[in-house]
């Protein structure tokens, strides 16, 4: 019976790169390993600590966590710090 236990709650922490594939799933780009890490740093997603090295992460918080998808406008744009370029009326 410890053994079965033990199974449900290693379940429920994942590595980085099997994060990544998780998100990816769920937006139209590839998420990286980095990104994950990235999340996990600016506490968006549930990690620990495996060892002195590496981290494990949340696989419910992960789930969770939508990333947007790439070219979509965000919610408070930007002002714009090009120049418009002037036509020339000739």
């Amino acid at each position: 019976m410890e053994v079965q236990a033990n199974m449900a709650t290693k379940d429920r922490w994942i590595t980085a790169n099997e994060a990544a594939v998780i998100l990816s799933r769920n937006t139209d780009h590839q998420v990286s390993a980095d990104y994950v890490r990235m999340l996990a740093r600016s506490n968006k997603i549930e990690y620990r600590a495996r060892d002195g090295r590496t981290n494990e992460y949340s696989k419910a918080s992960v789930e969770a966590y939508r990333v947007r998808p790439q070219k979509t406008p965000r919610v408070r744009p930007r002002a714009s710090t090009r120049q418009e370029k002037e036509e020339a009326i000739a």
